[in-house]
């Protein structure tokens, strides 16, 4: 198999990823594969562990607030995305994911992305207080505290709200046109079970595994929520998968705007630009605007082929 042939092998599909992740994280990631690709111990496991050490860690760097410290904030950051990138791949490559290892991938992202809002957040506070740094509320007398964290949990619940319904249309696009996902329904079923096994064997499993699978069932019931599939997508006749890639290819592309990959790069631009409240409010105004429109587009379209 060519080099060529194992990238793609190590990507979900070209069209479902992110665009930042094609141009830049993916092929980083793949090379950091390649060459540790011999070490049995690297686990995807272990390296989503590695990715939520450096995110973490990121977000402490985001806390000092100088420019100097962004700078750190803003490497580790990025070596965090790569090594996300890099457990995927490594499942995909070696055939070695596991289900609970999809979950601690999106959990380690959660509690990575929760440390670096809190570090902007701490971050833009020691600027105003040390530093005397001018910020927006300047223009409209307001406390700029308050205004740093109203900002800050505005952007945090904005910018994962965007990844979460990307993530939600990404997966059913792959379910559809590729069969890599099964519906909701059948998904929740299959976690219940492994719910159930773990249980039944806790010396085995362990807490860990317990809490993760119940806080994905949560996800899960939550994405059901919103796209209301439980109530409509039962009765409907599947969608014809070319017809679906179609009406779609272009869509999810734009979806893949306001997922996470562009979060981080934009937080990291914003950082070395030594600019950290230009994040927060881009991911407050253009991105949720962004989705809203993309959210009316996607409802005429699935009115299209239903």
């Amino acid at each position: 198999m060519s080099i060529i042939q194992q990238y793609k092998e190590s990507l979900k599909t070209v069209e479902a990823e992110e665009i930042f992740d094609l141009l830049i994280y993916r092929p980083l990631a793949f090379i950091f594969v390649k060459i540790t690709y011999g070490l049995d111990f690297l686990t995807p496991n272990l390296v989503s562990i590695l990715a939520m050490g450096a995110g973490v860690i990121a977000g402490i760097m985001f806390g000092f607030g100088s420019a100097e410290y962004l700078l750190y904030g803003a490497v580790l950051y990025f070596l965090c995305n790569v090594l996300d990138c890099a457990d995927g791949q490594i499942a995909r490559l070696k055939h070695n994911g596991t289900k609970v290892g999809r979950i601690v991938d999106g959990f380690i992202d959660y509690v990575v992305s929760v440390s670096v809002f809190i570090g902007i957040g701490i971050g833009l506070s020691h600027q105003v207080g040390v530093q005397g740094v001018a910020l927006w509320s300047d223009r409209f007398d307001m406390n700029p505290y308050a205004y740093i964290w109203i900002i800050t949990i505005l952007a945090g619940f904005s910018s994962a709200f965007q990844a979460f319904i990307f993530d939600l249309y990404r997966n059913k696009f792959l379910e559809v046109v590729h069969g890599k996902f099964s519906p909701l329904e059948d998904e929740i079923e299959e976690y219940k079970k492994e719910l159930e096994r773990v249980e039944l064997e806790p010396d085995k499993a362990g807490f860990m595994d317990s809490f993760l699978i119940s806080l994905y069932l949560k996800y899960t019931a939550f994405q059901m929520l919103v796209h209301n599939n439980k109530h409509k997508d039962a009765a409907a006749p599947k969608p014809n998968p070319k017809v679906y890639y179609m009406q779609n290819k272009l869509l999810l592309r734009m979806w893949s705007y306001v997922g996470s990959t562009t979060h981080i790069t934009l937080c990291i631009i914003c950082a070395l630009l030594n600019n950290m409240e230009l994040f927060l409010l881009i991911c407050i105004l253009p991105l949720n605007l962004l989705m809203a429109v993309l959210y009316l587009a996607q409802t005429k379209v699935n009115g299209k082929l239903t």
